[in-house]
């Protein structure tokens, strides 16, 4: 059932959307009984409400037309409602968009107890809103009648209310009984029953004493003796037409719940324009006005006992505001706030839910129209609570000065830094005291006082911090806002470091601390690495002082130590002590390497990893520890590769040695090589000898030849004797028109490469070998010329050619 019904949405939405007409026969094929209003999307609504603005339709039409197609009350209460919505706040920003130029407004800024006016612009969304606009036009925020509640015991029966009827007991039957256009209801064998105008109450003892003619048990005035009960309550309810008129959003009739309220009646409507009254709207029922409701009651007090139930033919009157007052500034909730007649300043700040923490309440400033002119006036709080406000009155609260009437600060050597009380004849040892005394790293020679003066200016004050504190100068006596700064010893000096490099495992830079030795350094770097040479240690030293003019062109000292394992000294340095920037350096063992490994891959007996055991191993002792070639290994396509930057851990030690080396890493690189002359001639120069990370790959039986670059397509042909350059080229499709021919190159599987060449007009290709790459390469493209080069090219011409011609003629002459 659940997924029919959603179906039927759909349907019904997908109709909304592009079939709605003027006509009523053009929706006769809506299913409007089955919406369920709540499951269509804001989007859905939104799109309705579109498509009926396209066709002309309004709201009330569309409620109408779903009314008479069968939708419930209920459910034409929530479209009307929803669609109202979505009208409100389109008409919010189209008005919102036309009110785009900024406005000139004067803010007030406090100097003392004075004001000082200033000019601002004020953007269109700072515009202060309606207090209570909001309540209808935040979607968030809805007022649908509930029917989930218990029948009001002065809810007045009308036309269209159905009324359930259950009996029990010694007798059992149902009525679901709705009242008639005449105001009855219809029992069989009782005939018609009166309900219209009476109260649930009156019309349940209306009912139960008209069935006691048909049921003799039935004793609702002594259920001690009754042997058969009824229940009388109220079904599905009626709908109801009010009228809502004046300064409205959206004007009109409306459908909607007999358990309606005015609330209900003015979230549907979307509720007073900005000119409309939020304090006098008028109810009118028949001739009469049956209540007037003030918004002010429910938004500031809670208090809804106006809130009347609405009956059919209700008619609320919205009129245009009387009195209305603009309050700016430092209150809970700045608006315009509408005031009736007498009320005073005190129940505008009560609406406005009073001050925030930072409002400046001795001055508020009024402005206030006159017959010609504005006038201001200053308002003292709570003085003023009783002045009576008028229309048009402008109350703005200000801020508190962002400022201290009793601060001093104190800031450094002390123990508890901050701002402080300024007491009265407060002197400088009185908030050292305050601030827990001085620290033992405070620097006595030199204090310092920042003191503001009468105009805003800073000036400071020198003091020596042990005279006063000893007494032998004057104590100053402090002013407000004065910033004490008492600096710390390290805070006037550069921060003291040493620095552990070379073979230890952590080096770096190292807080520098008094009697610090060499061994304490090096423990501090986590110790020697295995390949340290702890008995050479060397120390630099800056040149500080006399140093520096005495020792010439000298930029430091150098100082060797050993140590050993065990970080003692061997030869009497132990009272040897760091100073400040000192730079230790723990040199590398002699020959310490590193096992260091080399490759073999292909078509050998054993290909893998092998570890180089002396400097002088060469090509040839790496294929015989790899057990010699298979007899599959094509050795002319053998190549290797090395990796340019060498020796990966000599680099690495040196990095490790100063950690500003920075070297350019690259990929690995093939070399050239001829392993069948290597083979035959062991050790000769083709033998290359090998370095750590070298990979040396040697193939299987090659049979192809690799064609790329510009060729029409990039192929492998197969390898056959006599093979030529043009032959591959043509088995690939032949040159393209960005081919570079004459720059034609070939790598061989050994990774040696070989070019075309020419001599005079004969062009020499180099020769073909199984596995090689014949690479084709790009055309260079010409910059073509742009118009502007061509156009001062040409007339250079045509000037050259009639100065030429020019000068022919007179020589004729």
């Amino acid at each position: 059932m659940k997924f029919i019904r959603l179906s039927g949405v759909f349907a019904a939405l997908f109709c909304l959307l592009f079939t709605i007409q003027l006509n009523a026969q053009n929706l006769g094929g809506i299913d409007f009984a089955s919406v369920n209003v709540d499951d269509l999307s804001d989007a859905q609504i939104r799109q309705v409400w579109e498509r009926a603005q396209e066709e002309n339709l309004g709201v009330q039409e569309i409620s109408a037309l779903a009314q008479s197609r069968g939708m419930p009350a209920a459910e034409v209460s929530k479209l009307q409602s929803r669609l109202n919505q979505v009208r409100s706040q389109t008409d919010s920003d189209v008005s919102e968009t036309q009110t785009g130029s900024l406005r000139q407004v004067e803010t007030m800024t406090e100097g003392g107890d004075d004001m000082v006016r200033t000019s601002a612009v004020e953007q269109p969304d700072r515009q202060l809103r309606v207090f209570g606009s909001n309540l209808f036009r935040d979607r968030s925020i809805t007022f649908e009648p509930s029917f989930n509640i218990p029948t009001p015991i002065d809810y007045t029966l009308g036309v269209g209310d159905e009324i359930v009827i259950n009996i029990w007991g010694a007798a059992e039957a149902n009525y679901d009984l709705t009242i008639t256009p005449e105001g009855v209801v219809r029992i069989p064998s009782l005939g018609p029953i009166q309900l219209s105008g009476l109260s649930i109450q009156d019309a349940r003892d209306r009912i139960l004493s008209r069935l006691q003619d048909i049921y003799s048990g039935l004793r609702p005035n002594n259920p001690q003796n009754a042997t058969t009960y009824a229940d009388v309550s109220l079904g599905n309810v009626r709908s109801i037409k009010v009228t809502i008129l004046g300064e409205v959003n959206q004007p009109g009739t409306y459908t909607i719940s007999s358990l309606a309220t005015v609330f209900n009646a003015l979230y549907a409507s979307g509720g007073p324009t900005n000119s409309g009254t939020f304090r006098d709207i008028q109810i009118i029922r028949g001739n009469e006005i049956a209540a007037t409701l003030d918004i002010y009651d429910f938004l500031v007090y809670g208090d809804q006992c106006d809130n009347i139930r609405l009956r059919d033919q209700d008619i609320i009157k919205i009129d245009p505001y009387i009195s209305r007052v603009e309050l700016r500034g430092e209150v809970k909730q700045p608006a315009v706030f509408e005031m009736t007649e007498d009320e005073t300043l005190a129940d505008l700040i009560e609406y406005a839910s009073g001050f925030t923490d930072r409002a400046f309440t001795r001055r508020l400033v009024l402005r206030r129209n006159t017959d010609i002119q504005r006038s201001i006036s200053d308002v003292r709080w709570p003085e003023g609570a009783d002045l009576v406000l008028r229309s048009g009155d402008e109350i703005r609260v200000g801020e508190l000065l962002d400022r201290y009437e009793n601060r001093v600060s104190i800031r450094g050597a002390v123990f508890r830094e901050g701002e402080y009380e300024l007491d009265e004849d407060m002197m400088l040892t009185d908030l050292i005291e305050k601030a827990s005394g001085l620290r033992e790293d405070a620097y006595m020679q030199r204090g310092v006082i920042f003191r503001t003066q009468d105009d805003l200016t800073v000036r400071t004050l020198a003091f020596s911090v042990a005279d006063v504190m000893n007494g032998v100068s004057d104590d100053i006596t402090l002013r407000r806002d004065d910033i004490v700064q008492i600096s710390s010893l390290f805070d006037l000096r550069e921060e003291y470091t040493i620095q552990v490099s070379g073979a230890v495992n952590e080096g770096g830079e190292f807080a520098y601390v008094e009697n610090l030795t060499i061994s304490d350094a090096i423990y501090l770097a986590d110790g020697f690495r295995e390949s340290a040479a702890p008995y050479r240690i060397e120390l630099s030293r800056r040149l500080t002082g006399e140093d520096r003019f005495t020792k010439g062109n000298q930029l430091a000292e150098r100082f060797s130590f050993d140590i050993d394992e065990n970080l003692e000294f061997d030869t009497g340095d132990e009272d040897f002590k760091l100073q400040p920037f000192d730079q230790i350096l723990v040199r590398t063992m002699p020959n310490y390497r590193a096992q260091q490994s080399v490759q073999i891959q292909g078509e050998v007996n054993f290909p893998g990893s092998y570890v180089l055991d002396s400097r002088d191993a060469r090509i040839s002792d790496l294929i015989e520890w790899a057990g010699g070639m298979s007899e599959f290994a094509y050795p002319e396509g053998a190549s290797l590769s090395r990796d340019p930057n060498g020796d990966e851990q000599t680099l690495r030690e040196l990095e490790s040695l100063d950690e500003e080396i920075q070297l350019n890493r690259r990929g690995s690189s093939k070399v050239g090589i001829r392993l069948v002359d290597i083979m035959r001639n062991p050790g000769s120069a083709d033998d290359l000898k090998l370095e750590p990370g070298d990979v040396l790959e040697i193939p299987a039986e090659l049979q192809t030849v690799r064609v790329e670059g510009e060729v029409l397509f990039p192929v492998q042909v197969r390898y056959e004797d006599g093979l030529s350059l043009r032959d591959a080229v043509d088995k690939a499709g032949g040159y393209t028109d960005q081919a570079l021919k004459k720059r034609a190159y070939v790598v061989y599987a050994n990774g040696e490469v070989d070019r075309s060449k020419r001599f005079l007009f004969f062009r020499n290709n180099p020769p073909i070998e199984p596995g090689a790459t014949i690479v084709i390469p790009t055309k260079e493209e010409a910059a073509e010329m742009s118009p502007q080069e061509r156009i001062a090219i040409y007339s250079t011409i045509i000037s050259m050619a009639a100065i030429v011609t020019n000068t022919i003629f007179q020589i004729r002459r």
